[in-house]
């Protein structure tokens, strides 16, 4: 239900960018892998690595065009992806991540497209431990990504495809509480696969 609550600023944002003068934009799915990392607690054991897959959706607007390169603002939406949630083999339940972001990204239109940009994620991490209950936890970290891809020149919409890498610029490490186990369990590392047409 948070995950649907912090949807709502995403598509405000994204309904103000259309309002800002610029030479267009460009819309997109994006299917991404997000990696998690074991976490250790003490000599009892360990929560296993979780890793989801997802396809989300993402917008941008470009506010600089200077031909070679592009400055725009842009939002993403990624629904909830789950996956099993173990500790050291044992299936506790699941283990679930969405999250919204806006952030800023340069292009640089070359013969390979270059593409970098930072974002802000509001991040909604969830587990189900089916008789034990449902919990949910929300977090905001910044995110750095980087990609490559091709585009094909039209004359009114240009198709495209990027390859994406992304990563977290803060980490949680703790597992003192279930709060901070679910933070610690957030991804630190996403790979993905972007596609879509520029205007």
């Amino acid at each position: 239900m948070k995950l649907r609550c912090t949807s709502l600023p995403l598509a405000l944002a994204l309904t103000a960018l259309t309002a800002l003068p610029a030479a267009g934009g460009e819309l997109g799915l994006l299917y991404s892998k997000q990696y998690g990392k074991a976490q250790a607690v003490a000599s009892a054991g360990k929560y296993d690595a979780v890793d989801t897959a997802t396809v989300g959706i993402r917008g941008s607007w470009s506010v600089l065009d200077l031909k070679v390169a592009e400055l725009s603002l842009s939002g993403t939406y990624q629904p909830k992806a789950e996956q099993d949630f173990t500790f050291s083999g044992a299936r506790l339940g699941k283990y679930g991540v969405g999250y919204v972001a806006l952030g800023a990204q340069v292009d640089w239109k070359l013969l390979l497209n270059l593409n970098v940009g930072v974002e802000l994620r509001r991040e909604t991490l969830s587990w189900d431990l089916g008789a034990a209950g449902k919990e949910d936890t929300s977090q905001t970290r910044p995110w750095a990504r980087a990609g490559f891809g091709f585009s094909l020149p039209l004359p009114v919409v240009s198709p495209f495809i990027r390859l994406e890498l992304a990563a977290p610029l803060s980490k949680e490490d703790r597992t003192s509480s279930p709060d901070s186990i679910r933070k610690a369990m957030a991804p630190q590392s996403q790979i993905g696969l972007y596609a879509g047409i520029r205007f």
